[in-house]
């Protein structure tokens, strides 16, 4: 009788489990498991397609951002500049003066780019 006590208490704290007492819940496990399943999901579906010839990323053309062609352009802007305050300041003070006009120049072009959409 008292090991039937016993057993029976096992398998209701087996089944479930006290707070804290080390086993997750199921609202846990799924909460955990959720996200890794629907990643596996859309990999698996991308190799698929990749696999049938229909995934088709965007063509480099439409992507948004500077074009190779404007950042040559932009760095044969700044490259003299910035050798001129290496031998003057050293390279951390021309590091920390190209690291705002590149953000500036950022600015400029995303302005440009947006006034180019409308």
């Amino acid at each position: 009788m008292k090991r039937t006590a016993l057993l029976l208490a096992g398998l209701t704290l087996f089944f479930n489990p006290l707070p804290g007492a080390g086993v997750p819940s199921a609202h846990a496990q799924m909460d955990w498991l959720t996200p890794k399943l629907e990643s596996q999901r859309y990999d698996n579906t991308r190799r698929h397609q990749q696999r049938l010839g229909t995934y088709r990323q965007r063509p480099q053309s439409s992507r948004p951002g500077i074009s190779p062609a404007r950042m040559r352009q932009l760095m044969r802007q700044v490259e003299p500049e910035y050798r001129r305050r290496v031998q003057i300041h050293g390279k951390a003070r021309a590091d920390e003066w190209l690291k705002r006009t590149a953000y500036r120049l950022g600015v400029e072009e995303g302005r440009r780019a947006r006034r180019n959409l409308r």
